[in-house]
């Protein structure tokens, strides 16, 4: 994509992910849940400042990844979210690249021109499944899709019950009816999941004929898959050195990785799993993010 890069003046810009958290304070609360989905409900627990308190631990977390701030770089590009025209990379790095108006990252956005692709104008008579509450990809789905569910996971409770507003989901196990979804969608989920080729069923499965499961997962250039961590009776085993990711709704380091994915056989494992045709796209958001991001592309044809 065309566009040009400019050194950043630092100072304007410190703070910066920080302030994004201090302007959404409020517990997340779905607006549009499926009718149906669930007859359970009650209120999450904690309150306001527990969810809050995390999310500034994780920007001050997401702030030290980045380079010094004189090398924190600007660069025009459309937002394929908001379409506005500029970027602030904090790294050369598709996860540390955002619009500096909707503030989406590069990795959550680079899902929007893959599913643009598919769907076009047939988006309003199509129904969407993302695995989330928040996020670019959330906010174009709501945008342009018909109808639009959307899920956490809440280990626990009961699945396909509703708390505080948000449904709770296992993608392992999802409470949904075969051929439900003409899309699903994802961000930085698939590697948290333990059985991720059961998981890949499950959307294999709540696809409609010819649906398409299109998202993204740290991909690693590795000859194979790693599995880091595994479920068994006495409960988790790991396998490898642990390695923990930020969740929005548990902080720093509360979200553990059971699978190191391999740009190699990733879609091998998604045909393991049932779908006809699996490859990866690769997107570039904006040119200060330097490297693509590859999202996989998934289809039951």
């Amino acid at each position: 994509m065309p566009g040009h890069s400019a050194e950043v003046p630092g100072s304007r810009f410190l703070g910066w992910e920080l302030a994004q958290e201090f302007s959404n304070i409020s517990v997340v609360c779905a607006s549009q849940t499926p009718a149906g989905c669930g007859e359970h409900t009650r209120a999450l627990p904690g309150d306001t400042l527990m969810v809050f308190l995390p999310r500034v631990r994780s920007a001050i977390r997401y702030l030290s990844w980045s380079d010094p701030v004189y090398k924190w770089k600007l660069s025009r590009a459309t937002c394929p979210s908001c379409g506005a025209r500029l970027f602030i990379s904090l790294k050369p790095s598709d996860f540390l690249t955002r619009c500096l108006s909707c503030r989406a990252n590069a990795v959550n956005l680079a899902l929007i021109p893959v599913i643009e692709s598919d769907f076009g104008p047939s988006a309003r008579v199509a129904h969407a499944y993302e695995l989330s509450t928040f996020g670019a990809t959330h906010d174009y789905l709501h945008q342009r899709f018909e109808q639009v569910t959307v899920s956490e996971y809440m280990p626990g409770e009961v699945k396909g019950a509703v708390f505080n507003g948000v449904l709770n989901q296992d993608v392992q196990d999802l409470t949904f009816a075969d051929d439900s979804f003409d899309l699903i969608t994802s961000n930085q989920v698939m590697e948290h999941v333990p059985d991720d080729i059961q998981g890949f069923r499950e959307c294999w499965r709540t696809l409609k004929p010819r649906g398409r499961l299109i998202f993204t997962v740290p991909l690693y250039d590795t000859p194979h898959t790693i599995r880091m961590a595994e479920v068994t009776p006495d409960g988790i085993r790991l396998l490898q050195e642990p390695e923990y990711h930020d969740s929005r709704l548990g902080g720093p380091r509360s979200a553990l990785t059971f699978w190191r994915h391999s740009c190699h056989d990733i879609c091998d494992r998604l045909r393991a799993a049932g779908f006809q045709t699996a490859k990866l796209v690769d997107v570039m958001i904006a040119p200060s993010q330097r490297f693509p991001t590859r999202v996989v592309h998934a289809a039951k044809d």
